[in-house]
């Protein structure tokens, strides 16, 4: 999910019409929810299981319980300033910072009505290999995670990204890095039509 993309999706979170039963809208939740995932790269399950207990609001200090994490092992990372503005804008009494009391399909429908709401409409890659159906162009939830671990190979050594991203195996992070150093300088090797470039030229 490339920012471009992730800033659409964001923009159009008053698309959603759930959870319900809240303090605020459902358009602020899922923008904590996702604004949260992007910028951390948890896995949709720990995201949902923050708990308001287990964040420092003054110091950032997260930390996601073993039980919710797919390694069953507690975790802690500091939260970026903009996922902790976020997280106040989402107040209430739960336990945790993003409850939902709706079925599971809801919210993976309610992520979709979201994207279709934004003009998300994906090239699906197994095209050829199968019958498309409507999910096949829009994005997942491990989408977002998949995003932060290429877009921060660069930024982090891979001993701090196996950290951040928590995976088991140093072989599964060095994908992620190899990924990113391949899309290094891509762009310059792109064609780009003539009417594009003078048009960014000013002309």
């Amino acid at each position: 999910m490339p920012p471009e993309d992730f800033q659409r999706i964001y923009e159009h979170c008053d698309a959603a019409r759930m959870p319900r039963g809240l303090p605020y809208s459902p358009g602020v939740w899922w923008r904590a929810l996702l604004t949260t995932a992007y910028l951390t790269g948890w896995r949709i399950g720990e995201t949902l299981q923050l708990r308001r207990e287990d964040v420092d609001t003054e110091t950032g200090l997260a930390k996601l319980r073993a039980k919710s994490t797919k390694g069953r092992r507690d975790a802690k990372l500091i939260l970026h300033p903009i996922v902790l503005e976020h997280l106040a804008m989402a107040p209430s009494f739960h336990d945790v910072f993003f409850p939902w009391s709706h079925h599971n399909r809801t919210l993976h429908s309610e992520f979709h009505r979201i994207q279709k709401a934004a003009g998300i409409h994906l090239t699906c890659p197994k095209a050829d290999e199968h019958d498309c159906t409507p999910a096949c162009h829009l994005y997942g939830f491990h989408d977002e995670r998949r995003a932060f671990a290429t877009m921060n190979a660069g930024n982090f050594t891979a001993d701090v990204l196996q950290v951040l991203m928590r995976h088991r195996s140093y072989s599964t992070t060095q994908r992620y890095i190899n990924m990113a150093k391949q899309m290094e300088g891509i762009t310059e090797n792109v064609y780009v039509p003539d009417h594009l470039v003078a048009r960014a030229g000013g002309k």
